[in-house]
């Protein structure tokens, strides 16, 4: 099943990365495409703006020339001044009644007839009075003297700079969205490869601590069964003598608890992960509980050649379940002699009032445990390196529990390594008045 499991995730990474490149490559395409896009749309816009550049210097110039045939057909007078005659001839001056200062900044043609020279005084502005309602063009006027009624060229009217602002500002728009919009679902697309890697990893922890698991309760099981099976068995070829099965029962009775107390911590774990388990809180007097719970366990401690100090302050009451708290007591005394190998081991409990809450210690000179398994040792199923080498009987599920039981009487509890080596337990509960 977990290789099924592990077979598909791994096919839903490949996935995942090939829709990553291929929406990063759509991405690319589309920030290629609106540039290539918007650089036709600007080139097109262009062409259509010279067109209408062309297309109003030839109505200026049209018009323009009518003027000039008009004032043909209406010929020149030989004397004084004409002001006023169009919107284009502003004015006709002979040579002779010309002051030099009206040629300062104007615009005019020169014609002679009938021998005699002839300013005639165009309108310079004109064009701009034509294209004022054209906000896409622009007007440089001229001075001097033109040759020509028609004098309007491409220099005179262009193009506005500006004209162009629209359509690049589009472009410039559309492009950061592209790339907003890229590069937030970049961002999307990394957290997503980064959470299916992560959840690979837990995958692949999860079944090597299946397979721990299995490999534990597989132990577990087998050395009582083995040992039943081998009580069993020598009773069975001694006829059931009355002296050896008075010997055998205890121990198998001691297997067949130990079974019992294995399948029990299984179910409490289901009991645990599915919210099933209801916890019954009573006022405790901590300190007369602890002090009890030393004297039971002190006779089998000093039996494994281990010793037990108390020191309890008095008259500490908190709201807990008691039952489950003398567990998770007794489980702690179990690791400790399970763990002490072949120390001299010393057992100290103390109970105080820290700050409004009741501290309970557990302390040991036993090994200790590895650094920065602190937090790892509370999961189901961890052992560390101990399952591996299989040094020393379990499950890896009573620390589980015990931090389960704790934090459902609203404790907290930790372990860490002492000062002078061994572990150290603490578990903290607020005070009841």
């Amino acid at each position: 099943m977990s290789q099924i499991t592990s077979s598909s995730s791994r096919r839903a990474l490949i996935i995942f990365v090939i829709l990553a490149i291929l929406f990063c490559a759509q991405m690319a395409w589309w920030i290629i495409f609106q540039y290539r896009s918007a650089g036709s749309a600007r080139r097109f816009f262009s062409e259509i703006l010279e067109e209408q550049r062309k297309q109003t210097i030839s109505l200026l110039n049209t018009r323009l020339s009518a003027a000039g045939r008009s004032l043909e057909d209406s010929g020149l007078e030989h004397s004084g001044v004409r002001y006023d005659i169009s919107d284009i001839i502003t004015g006709i001056v002979p040579a002779e009644n010309l002051v030099r200062t009206d040629l300062t900044d104007s615009l005019f043609l020169i014609r002679e007839k009938d021998g005699a020279k002839f300013y005639i005084f165009l309108n310079r502005n004109y064009p701009q009075t034509m294209i004022a309602g054209d906000s896409r063009l622009q007007y440089a006027p001229p001075s001097g003297e033109v040759l020509r009624l028609d004098w309007v060229t491409m220099e005179h009217i262009a193009v506005k700079p500006e004209s162009y602002s629209e359509i690049d500002a589009e472009r410039e728009r559309h492009t950061r969205m592209f790339l907003m919009e890229g590069s937030f679902f970049l961002v999307l697309i990394v957290i997503g490869g980064y959470m299916i890697l992560l959840s690979l990893k837990r995958l692949k922890q999860t079944r090597e601590e299946q397979l721990l698991f299995i490999h534990s309760i597989t132990h577990e099981l087998k050395i009582p069964l083995t040992s039943l099976n081998l009580f069993l068995d020598t009773m069975r070829r001694r006829n059931f003598e009355p002296k050896l099965v008075s010997e055998l029962a205890p121990k198998m009775k001691e297997d067949l608890v130990r079974l019992n107390q294995l399948i029990d911590n299984i179910l409490q774990v289901r009991r645990l992960a599915d919210r099933q388990m209801q916890i019954r809180m009573e006022r405790v007097d901590l300190s007369a509980e602890i002090r009890q719970f030393g004297e039971r366990i002190r006779e089998r401690i000093e039996a494994a050649g281990g010793r037990l100090k108390i020191d309890v302050a008095d008259n500490i009451r908190i709201d807990a379940a008691l039952p489950e708290l003398m567990r998770v007591w007794e489980l702690l005394i179990d690791n400790s002699l399970k763990y002490a190998q072949s120390v001299a081991l010393e057992i100290n409990i103390t109970l105080k009032n820290t700050r409004d809450f009741a501290e309970i210690i557990f302390r040991d000179n036993g090994p200790g445990i590895p650094s920065g398994m602190e937090e790892k040792l509370f999961e189901p199923f961890y052992r560390g390196k101990i399952e591996e080498k299989r040094t020393v009987p379990g499950s890896g599920l009573g620390l589980y529990i015990a931090r389960e039981f704790i934090r459902r009487q609203g404790g907290a509890i930790n372990i860490r390594n002492g000062p002078a080596g061994g572990a150290v337990v603490t578990m903290k509960f607020k005070v009841t008045p």
